[in-house]
């Protein structure tokens, strides 16, 4: 009886060790896929900046245009610095134990 109790706990001890793994397999699948998410996020965004740019030296540096288009600009440079240091603390350093505060200027 000892013995087929002992057998019980083991089984059980190894169901639960094989739903971990488990588990943290599917973690670490959507950590990836959050990390793809994050790159393509913030590549996607520089890129509309540079275009933004491109159209800026093109337009009279005296024109209404070229001023809301510069200050859109710069405000978007303020979104891609923050979700950048955002990002950042959420990954956290490699071998960090956790997400570090955000770096405020």
């Amino acid at each position: 009886m000892l013995l087929l109790s002992g057998c019980l706990v083991l089984a059980c001890l190894l169901r639960a060790r094989r739903r971990h793994r488990r588990q943290l397999a599917r973690m670490a699948e959507r950590e990836r896929a959050a990390l793809i998410l994050q790159d393509t996020l913030l590549q996607n965004l520089q890129g509309l900046i540079l275009r933004f740019q491109g159209v800026s030296h093109r337009l009279p540096e005296d024109s209404a245009e070229h001023a809301t288009i510069e200050a859109i600009l710069d405000q978007a440079d303020e979104v891609l610095a923050d979700a950048r240091d955002r990002m950042l603390t959420l990954r956290g350093a490699p071998g960090d134990d956790g997400p570090r505060p955000p770096n405020r200027a």
